[in-house]
């Protein structure tokens, strides 16, 4: 199907690779600043505010791919023992309230960003526009929405299924 492969590779393949992107570059700028701090005595002043950046922008493009995949934190000891109904109830009200709460989440962090862009506030030693750390935000629960939306269509109204033990599937 389509929209599977394009759903997966947009919600779950390109936040990853992003993910790694960000890593090593946060590694690079971590080492550079080592090497300043203790080789040349001049460490460089807004490495640990755009780490900061960095992190936040891999965490919110990560909890696409960890809903894509349907490994966010759940409470399912139970469920097992449900009817199926049920369990498709609950689903659904999983559903619901994820897409719920990211997407009320989405909005008042796109209503943070006008305010940072309306007041031209930008990070302290930096200067880099606050609009960039908090649009982070924005897209990450936008793409929480589209993520759980997505899963639900390609795989319907069921828990995901663990990877088989050994595999490297993280």
């Amino acid at each position: 199907m389509i929209f599977a492969s394009a759903a997966k590779l947009l919600l779950r393949d390109i936040p990853r690779l992003a993910i790694g992107l960000i890593l090593l570059l946060c590694i690079g700028i971590n080492a550079a600043n080592i090497i300043g701090r203790y080789v040349f005595l001049a460490p460089l002043p807004w490495a640990e505010e755009v780490l900061s950046f960095l992190i936040i922008w891999g965490v919110c493009l990560g909890a696409s791919a960890v809903t894509y995949d349907r490994r966010h934190l759940a409470m399912d000891v139970f469920v097992s023992r449900y009817p199926q109904w049920m369990r498709r109830a609950l689903e659904g009200l999983i559903l619901a309230m994820i897409v719920g709460f990211s997407g009320f989440a989405a909005l008042q962090a796109w209503k943070i960003v006008q305010i940072m862009a309306r007041n031209g506030q930008v990070s302290i030693t930096a200067e880099i526009p606050m609009t960039v750390p908090y649009f982070g935000f924005v897209v990450g629960f936008g793409m929480i929405v589209l993520a759980a939306i997505a899963t639900t269509i390609v795989g319907g109204f069921k828990p995901a299924e663990p990877p088989p033990p050994g595999s490297n599937e993280i």
